[in-house]
């Protein structure tokens, strides 16, 4: 396992350091699958509030050379490059700028336990958001939040 470990981390610095504009960014990074079948998947994000199959083609083909390049993960694996998607829960402090606007369900921790509030992302600031509610402006700070899932209005 921490052969594993070390391996995506790696690959999580190979990453970063080619991830070549600077709206865009890794939220996340998984290495599944056995040593003959790996599967690489890289989570992107942009600054401007979304990732286009363009944006996620081009990182894949830049990627792709760049690990066979260092030999990372041998001759046989997938990578895939998307958007986290809203599926996925919010882990970084800058996605939650490029969702400003978006309606978000928030578990996060009180004195009286753990509390789950939905509303409309209206704020972002460096300790804490502002949802706006059915019950008026919340202000939630980030040391407080557990997890955010962004919800899709139909």
């Amino acid at each position: 396992m921490q052969l594993k470990d070390s391996l995506l981390s790696d690959l999580t610095s190979l990453v970063e350091r080619n991830i070549n504009r600077d709206d865009l960014f890794l939220v996340d990074a998984e290495l599944k699958g056995g040593k003959n079948n790996q599967i690489f998947s890289v989570f992107v994000e942009s600054d401007k509030g979304g990732v286009t199959l363009e944006d996620c083609a081009q990182l894949s083909r830049n990627l792709q050379t760049v690990i066979e390049a260092h030999e990372l993960l041998g001759d046989s694996f997938t990578l895939n490059v998307s958007s986290p998607g809203i599926s996925r829960p919010l882990k970084l402090r800058r996605q939650y700028k490029a969702n400003i606007g978006r309606n978000a369900k928030i578990s996060y921790k009180t004195d009286d336990g753990v509390k789950r509030v939905e509303g409309k992302l209206a704020d972002v600031s460096e300790d804490r958001i502002t949802l706006d509610t059915k019950d008026g402006a919340q202000e939630i700070d980030f040391s407080e939040i557990m997890e955010t899932k962004i919800v899709a209005v139909v």
